[in-house]
């Protein structure tokens, strides 16, 4: 009889034990997904630029979105946001921007994540293609419509390819 008391109770504590450690992990796999969610939100947007489609560019974003673009100047507001790269879009110098995220982080504090990575941007000069590397973070914040960028910050850290760097 004390083996099967025995048994049962040490039974119990694996169980117990189990489940201390299959929360975290299944709160990390979950995190996991959402990255995975947020990755394929970003190509999407990196396509949306490619192909100039200013519609599917804006669906990432809140409504109140703010950015910092990488030479300093603020945006504030999805509209603002989509004036400013349309100009961009219309410009046939501009070959395009890609954004390539390194790490993205999900809080367990609320509907947030952080993507950092690191950020291209090409323009054709009359003596060669301008590059423009960077880094940038991104705020996302999960709504009911899904994944949507709260803020970005982009900053420039390179410039090579023309004379139009030292501008």
């Amino acid at each position: 009889m004390n083996f099967v008391l025995i048994r049962s109770l040490l039974a119990g504590l694996m169980l117990l034990s189990f489940n201390g450690f299959a929360q975290p992990i299944a709160k990390k796999n979950a995190a996991a997904s959402e990255g995975t969610v947020i990755r394929a939100l970003r190509m999407q947007s990196n396509r949306a630029i490619q192909s100039r489609d200013l519609a599917a560019f804006g669906q990432t974003m809140l409504p109140d979105i703010e950015v910092t673009r990488g030479s300093g100047p603020h945006v504030s507001g999805r509209d603002s946001v989509l004036a400013s790269v349309a100009v961009q879009f219309r410009d046939p110098n501009f070959l395009g921007y890609e954004r390539t995220p390194d790490s993205i982080q999900v809080s367990t504090a609320g509907p947030l994540a952080a993507e950092h990575g690191r950020w291209t941007g090409r323009f054709q000069r009359p003596d060669g293609i301008q590059i423009i590397t960077g880094v940038y973070l991104a705020m996302w914040r999960k709504t009911d419509a899904g994944w949507k960028i709260r803020s970005e910050l982009f900053v420039s850290l390179t410039c090579t390819g023309s004379a139009a760097c030292g501008k």
